[in-house]
């Protein structure tokens, strides 16, 4: 489903009205929708009465989410935040089982989230991990709207390494707090030999996600300290354009990729990396 063009001007706006989208795993009524806008963004969320209560909390996450996501651009269209019911349907709709811990889930125009109220039974999820995850998902639709062909044009774009996705959605949402630290990520890694963090087979992200999604962040976060914001902003313009990720790395940071990945593994995401460009180097 593709949302509303963007509307570029004007104040933050909240409108609560009726919609008649449906999402792919809730029951066959009319959900509600509030409306979320500011400038470069707009979010119309999609959800049923026993959430109500969850809506105002999840309005301010988005409001909150828009100047940590504007380093990296602006919205090109809206994007439609459903909010499912509980983990089945989450798991439902984004046809993966056995992942109890994950919480939402993001494409280019809509973000599936499962209700906070169904988090952790019997206790009370705090604001700021609400908005933390907002943030996460939200930077995860920016990306991928960013990488989309110019309009009229139409080719493939390659999909970032996971690491890349997961681990700019983690920085821009200020997940830090959530993930190992390099000490411990070594630790881990030293007795998990023969693991790659970075490029997880399928069992290892889902059973080792505290790892794997520290293991991004590390390697984002080294991205940033050795190339910069600006290198990051160019790779999603050059896939844009039609070129390779691979390709596009190693234009915007002077290293290719898979080298980047070898020595930011042998390093504990340390660096800084033998022949990298440095913020400003471009």
């Amino acid at each position: 489903m593709r949302s509303t063009r963007l509307l570029l001007a004007g104040g933050p706006a909240l409108l609560l009205a009726c919609a008649t989208a449906r999402t792919p795993s809730t029951p066959r009524e009319t959900p509600l929708a509030a409306r979320v806008s500011a400038p470069g963004l707009l979010f119309d969320v999609l959800y049923t009465q026993a959430d109500a209560l969850e809506i105002p909390r999840i309005e301010r996450g988005l409001l909150d989410a828009a100047p940590r996501i504007a380093r990296w651009g602006t919205f090109r269209e809206g994007v439609s935040i459903h909010l499912l019911p509980d983990h089945a349907s989450l798991e439902e709709a984004v046809e993966r089982r056995g992942y109890p811990w994950l919480r939402a889930w993001a494409f280019g125009d809509q973000v599936l989230l499962q209700s906070p109220r169904t988090w952790r039974s019997g206790d009370v999820v705090d604001d700021s991990e609400v908005a933390e995850l907002i943030a996460h998902e939200v930077t995860h639709a920016l990306m991928y709207q960013l990488l989309e062909p110019p309009e009229g044009r139409r080719w493939a774009t390659e999909e970032p390494p996971l690491w890349f996705r997961e681990g700019m959605a983690s920085v821009t949402a200020g997940q830090d707090h959530r993930r190992l630290s390099r000490a411990e990520l070594s630790r881990w890694m030293g007795s998990h030999p023969g693991e790659d963090p970075l490029r997880p087979p399928t069992e290892l992200y889902r059973t080792e996600r505290e790892a794997v999604y520290s293991a991004a962040h590390r390697a984002f976060e080294l991205l940033l300290r050795v190339s910069g914001d600006a290198a990051v902003r160019d790779m999603l313009r050059r896939v844009s354009a039609g070129a390779p990720f691979a390709d596009a790395f190693k234009a915007a940071t002077g290293r290719a990729l898979a080298d980047f990945e070898r020595d930011a593994i042998e390093t504990r995401f340390g660096g800084p990396l033998a022949g990298a460009v440095t913020a400003g180097g471009l």
